[in-house]
């Protein structure tokens, strides 16, 4: 089972990093500016947004607003519903969630350090 998960989990990574970096390209070919440059700045900005992301979704309350069908909500869902308090799991998943998102946006400021030609490590 551990396996499994990490494997989705590098599956994740790769696939979030992979489309990253595909659109990262395109944009440095048809601005005309460096790849490298282009490559880190991409990984730079998706992963400051997952973790902003990340850092929003961990830090939601304990309070959820409860779905209502029968009645539309005024302004495309912004308007008065009923507020009820999450269950202990749903808490949980949301710490769960904010952590994977958190680890994905540091991964991929790693990669756009390490893809940054005018940063050096050393």
């Amino acid at each position: 089972m551990l396996l499994g998960g990490v494997r989705r989990l590098l599956l994740l990574t790769a696939s979030i990093g992979g489309a990253t970096l595909a659109l990262s390209l395109l944009l440095a070919l048809l601005a005309g500016a460096s790849l490298r440059r282009s490559i880190a700045v991409g990984f730079y900005l998706v992963g400051s947004v997952l973790l902003l992301t990340g850092f929003f979704v961990g830090n939601r309350g304990v309070l959820r607003a409860e779905g209502d069908l029968d009645r539309p909500s005024l302004f495309f869902g912004f308007g008065r519903k009923r507020i009820r308090s999450a269950t202990g799991e749903e808490q949980r998943e949301s710490v769960h969630v904010s952590a994977l998102v958190i680890g994905l946006g540091i991964a991929l400021l790693i990669l756009g350090t390490l893809a940054d030609n005018e940063r050096s490590l050393t």
